[in-house]
């Protein structure tokens, strides 16, 4: 048992065993027959989410994990919810992002893995484990994917640039809605359906520039940031 990482580089490897331990879970699950329940929230656009023993499994091992080696750390989770939130270091779980496209048999969601620190991301992981693709961000360090330094170019105008969103639908009616469409009409091309991986593709420079998005919770975003921010232009 460890009360207290001696160093980021600790707590990179840790995010790493986490990212691992989630992909064993997983992967036996995937393009399998599995049952689907569905959580409702009706303050959201799209009220309806899915849930599965594959996501559920995954988080368990994750905070397992974490309660073993970090007991004073705080863990919020998307299907476990939230203990010692207000400890200086907080791990942010969502062990499916994308759990209608892991059901689907598309491989485009990702576990998302967050560090944080006083409230700040500090440490975030894409792992897309059909694909075996993982991205890591921290930061002062920048972003890799699967151990190699990543790297974006960028574009110049609005009209140059792909643009993602995993669905029009996340939108809220009125100003939010009018507004993506807006941006709809200023970008090249605006594409959908790709949840986390959207972001991991526009920190690689993969061609994607942009993504918009709306009705995100903390765990759908927070390992998002190192790994966006960790990224280098060219």
């Amino acid at each position: 048992m460890t009360t207290a990482p001696s160093n980021n580089a600790d707590l990179v490897s840790f995010a790493n065993e986490l990212a691992d331990s989630a992909r064993k879970v997983i992967l036996p699950f995937w393009r399998q027959p599995i049952d689907v329940e569905s959580k409702l929230e009706h303050d959201r656009p799209i009220a309806e989410s899915p849930v599965t023993i594959a996501d559920r499994q995954a988080e368990e091992v994750m905070r397992q994990l974490i309660e073993e080696r970090y007991p004073s750390h705080g863990i919020y989770g998307e299907e476990f919810g939230q203990v010692r939130t207000d400890a200086e270091y907080v791990w942010v779980l969502d062990p499916i992002d994308g759990t209608k496209s892991f059901i689907t048999g598309k491989p485009l969601f990702g576990t998302l893995i967050a560090c944080l620190k006083d409230g700040v991301p500090i440490i975030g992981v894409i792992d897309q484990c059909v694909l075996k693709e993982r991205w890591v961000g921290v930061v002062g360090q920048g972003t890799t994917l699967n151990g190699k330094s990543v790297s974006t170019s960028g574009c110049a105008t609005l009209k140059e640039s792909m643009m993602y969103a995993t669905t029009p639908h996340m939108f809220h009616k009125g100003e939010e809605s009018d507004k993506f469409e807006k941006m709809c009409n200023k970008v090249l091309r605006p594409l959908y359906g790709a949840d986390c991986y959207a972001y991991a593709i526009v920190a690689s420079g993969f061609g994607a520039d942009i993504v918009v998005e709306a009705d995100l919770g903390l765990y759908d975003y927070c390992a998002l940031v190192p790994v966006v921010e960790g990224m280098a232009t060219c």
